[in-house]
């Protein structure tokens, strides 16, 4: 092999290995950008639903004290929305459209809001709703059987176990 033939073919592979990382690069780009593209997609969800709880229902969904707001219609629908809503950030990070790191800030929000008394009182009227999605209603049912919040940094698609 003569020197012209060995500088074309060292030449050739670094063509290769520069073309590798930039389409690798490329490629966590474009997952980067996605998963803020969803992020700020479900956020701004999130204000509408959070806004059409009624007044009284809005800081019931975190505490685990304060007396419950009466049942309406538009707070099990505002329930409904949520879940809904979340039950799609569940999918899409079950099927990995999501990062973990997205995914766990949902997650620990979710988990604490589930077991809220107004979250488990309207839970007995919609869970029926998620029928056709067994893996939600499981991590719901887990979520509300659990004794304590989740432990910061577990985010195993079950919720954190006491």
């Amino acid at each position: 092999m003569d020197i012209a033939t060995f500088i074309t073919s060292l030449l050739g592979l670094i063509g290769v290995v520069i073309a590798i990382f930039t389409i690798k690069s490329n490629s966590d780009l474009h997952r980067r950008q996605m998963n803020a593209e969803v992020f700020m997609k479900y956020a701004e969800r999130y204000e509408q639903i959070m806004s059409s709880f009624p007044e009284d229902a809005f800081r019931a969904r975190f505490s685990m004290s304060e007396e419950l707001p009466p049942q309406s219609a538009q707070l099990t629908l505002a329930v409904l929305r949520y879940l809904n809503m979340s039950s799609e950030e569940f999918y899409l990070w079950k099927k990995k459209y999501v990062a973990d790191e997205v995914w766990k800030i949902w997650e620990d929000e979710l988990i604490r809001i589930l077991q809220s008394p107004l979250l488990r009182r309207e839970w007995q009227e919609l869970e029926s709703e998620f029928q056709s999605y067994p893996e939600f209603l499981e991590f719901v049912t887990a979520a509300q059987r659990a004794q304590s919040a989740p432990t910061p940094g577990v985010s195993s698609g079950q919720p954190a176990k006491p």
